[in-house]
């Protein structure tokens, strides 16, 4: 979902749009366009139908062993026969049936009313093995109707990288796809209609090869090596892939409690967005981190596994129409990892215990009522896209758990709690920040800082064997003002086994920052190209210095490490016809300027991003002073409105050499806020080649480490 694609990836979506034959559009040479048209056969409940299906997106011309390869945004355009749509009971707007047949000009009709989610197998193929590509289900939305018998519904998504494991061809292909119908509004009731089918291709076909260089087979001396993650796995997996949606009435999200579907009403889905459903995707996802116990002045360790199936609800905006608006729903069993810890009770008293908290249903429910937890997801469509968003990227969680003691030493006599010491019944509600265009936007799968505030821990009761020491717990850690934060791994796709490890979420990768405070780091020299070509336009400063705040501490995100700003000296522009501009005055940063660190890779360098970009340049323009913006550009899919957005520089951070190196082409374009008409820095197109390396201190150490997770 990173920037870095957004001019070829609208021109492809566009593309979709106007031209048959699969036409590939001209684009710069470092990115390509790649995609097909599928034809499939679906067999359902309707019967058997053909399915047209076409993707686009876009991917670098080239690869390196063990460096990721990010696609671009994927688009989708599934093509239904009117057949199929009589079938769903879909009906436009304005009351007519759907859909629109021969002899209707695309203009003449409105869209039919239906939506749906696909879910496409695709593989991975490259010498050595193949494997699965783990791409997302996409929320489909009805497009205006074309006038060619069929009912078009469009989508994006936004899928892993991969990382080559040997040089040659790495090709993605597919032949499978799982689609679920239903009319546009239905809401989240047992009676909403829908339509399964499973689609299958004559033959698999293949969207694209990249051509993969081999790597260095050694990191230089003194390089951060990657960690193994194997070895610092968990001595026990407690993922579980949590039934399917409407399969088992224990698991599924609870409208019926207030508290639990408060998370959903507050703030309410934007008018506009429409409910599809469907059997949502499982994940497992690990978390370490800690608790402040208020009454004890201490934090203690924690560590968790949550099961979720997420997907089984999308409340979406249309891409077309907006809103920018895409909120996943589905439900989650959170389990603990059995971590012992100590605290001070009374002041005074070393009290040890090892606890674990247990997820329990609604107070009072059935044996047929939800177990599960409620999740929500608030997030943008599309985050190069103009119309009006999501009010805020955002995870939510709300369940019901328990707080269960076992081994216990108060002073350093053991006790024996018996294995029915628990709290009452607790609501556990937590939430995760998925950032914003200006500090960096996340997606939900990448994992997230959660914080949980204002916990309340129960009196403990069924504490002790022949003696009732349940006075002594909740008088030692009982009580409200408690607070939570933990850092949560990348999300295991369960079934592809995408960013999973033994079958189970990773563990979270955080980061060490010595010594901390107020760092200043400088590009010498700082070079934006609009082209690859020397003739394609050029900014050019003789430096940039940029001055973040670190904190020097343990197990960091990796997301918003470090804020700061940004200014430039010695800067010039070069048109595409030869001419140099001056500068005059301040080449100035507007507002602040984030610092994320992705992953570490296998060379040991770390993925690295600088979120925030906005640049003010004065420039004398044939004797006009005039600025030249240098940020994001924002559009609708069809490139008519326009708005500035903050830039983003990605790149890798070397932790020897102290060096975060740019690579391009870069998600900096010209701004539409722009007043200059200078020669080159004109019309959509990001800067495509440059030279960014940012010298950090030597003596700055960001380490990453990952979190780990100890038995008793």
């Amino acid at each position: 979902m990173h920037q870095v694609f957004k001019g070829v990836a609208r021109i492809a979506a566009i593309a979709a749009l106007t031209v048959s034959g699969g036409a590939l559009v001209a684009v710069p040479p470092a990115i390509a366009d790649i995609g097909a048209d599928i034809e499939f056969v679906c067999s359902g409940k309707a019967g058997t139908h053909e399915v047209a299906l076409r993707i686009d997106t876009t991917v670098p011309t080239s690869g390196t062993v063990g460096q990721p390869i990010q696609l671009g945004t994927i688009k989708i355009d599934v093509a239904l026969p009117s057949g199929l749509v009589k079938e769903v009971g879909a009906s436009s707007p304005s009351g007519a049936s759907s859909p629109p047949v021969t002899g209707v000009a695309p203009s003449s009709a409105p869209s039919p009313a239906l939506g749906g989610v696909a879910e496409i197998k695709v593989a991975v193929r490259e010498p050595g093995g193949d494997r699965r590509g783990g791409w997302p289900a996409f929320a489909l939305a009805a497009a205006p109707p074309r006038g060619d018998e069929a009912v078009h519904l469009t989508g994006s998504g936004v899928a892993p990288p991969v990382v080559p494991r040997s040089p040659g061809g790495l090709s993605w292909s597919a032949g499978e796809m799982a689609l679920s119908l239903a009319p546009e509004g239905t809401t989240a009731g047992k009676d909403a209609a829908e339509l399964a089918l499973r689609c299958v291709a004559e033959k698999e076909t293949a969207l694209g090869t990249v051509r993969v260089r081999r790597g260095e087979s050694a990191s230089a001396p003194g390089t951060l090596s990657a960690p193994n993650r194997q070895a610092t796995a968990a001595q026990e997996n407690l993922c579980e892939e949590l039934p399917p949606a409407r399969t088992d009435p224990r698991y599924a999200i609870n409208y019926d409690d207030p508290e639990l579907a408060e998370i959903y009403e507050s703030p309410s889905p934007p008018d506009g967005v429409q409910v599809l459903r469907g059997n949502g995707t499982a994940y497992c996802a690990k978390a370490t981190g800690f608790v402040n116990i208020k009454k004890t002045g201490n934090a203690v360790p924690v560590a968790l596994e949550n099961s979720l199936r997420v997907l089984t609800e999308i409340h979406s905006g249309n891409i077309f129409s907006g809103p920018n608006y895409y909120e996943p729903r589905g439900y989650f069993i959170n389990k603990t990892y059995r971590t012992p810890a100590t605290v001070l009770g009374f002041g005074f008293m070393p009290t040890r215990a090892v606890a674990e908290t247990v997820q329990i249903g609604t107070p009072g429910s059935g044996e047929n009522d939800p177990i599960t937890g409620n999740l929500r997801v608030m997030q943008m469509l599309d985050l190069d896209s103009s119309l009006p968003g999501a009010p805020r990227q955002e995870l939510r969680a709300k369940a019901y758990v328990r707080v269960k003691a076992g081994q216990a030493e108060v002073n350093g006599v053991p006790l024996d709690l018996g294995d029915k010491c628990m709290t009452s019944p607790t609501l556990f509600s937590a939430r995760g920040s998925l950032g914003t265009r200006r500090s960096g936007p996340t997606t939900y799968l990448e994992g997230q800082t959660v914080v949980a505030e204002d916990i309340e821990v129960p009196a403990f009761s069924g504490c002790g064997v022949g003696e009732d020491l349940s006075p002594i717990l909740t008088a030692t850690v009982s009580g409200s003002g408690n607070y939570a934060n933990a850092e949560s791994g990348q999300w295991c796709i369960v079934r592809s086994g995408t960013n999973c490890v033994d079958g189970a979420g990773p563990l979270p990768e955080t980061f060490t920052v010595k010594p901390g405070g107020n760092i200043t780091a400088v590009a010498e020299p700082f070079i934006l190209n609009r082209s690859t070509a020397p003739s394609g336009g050029q900014f050019r400063c003789d430096s940039a210095t940029m001055r973040f705040h670190t904190d020097r501490a343990h197990w960091q995100s990796r997301f918003r490490l470090a804020k700061g700003g940004m200014s430039l000296e010695g800067c010039e522009v070069q048109a595409s016809d030869g001419n140099v501009h001056q500068v005059i005055g301040d080449v100035t940063q507007e507002g602040s300027l984030w610092l994320n660190m992705v992953s570490t890779r296998d060379d040991g360098l770390l993925e690295a991003r600088i979120n925030g970009v906005m640049l003010n340049v004065p420039v004398n323009f044939n004797g006009t002073r005039c600025t030249l913006r240098i940020a994001n550009r924002l559009t609708d899919l069809f490139g008519i409105n326009l708005m500035e957005g903050p830039g983003e520089m990605t790149g890798t951070y070397d932790n020897t050499a102290k060096i975060f190196s740019m690579r391009t082409p870069t998600a900096l374009d010209i701004s539409p806020e722009t007043t200059c008409n200078i020669p080159g820095f004109t019309g959509a197109r990001s800067f495509q080649s440059g030279k960014v390396d940012v010298k950090f201190p030597s003596e700055l150490e960001i380490i990453s480490s990952e979190r780990q997770i100890t038995s008793p």
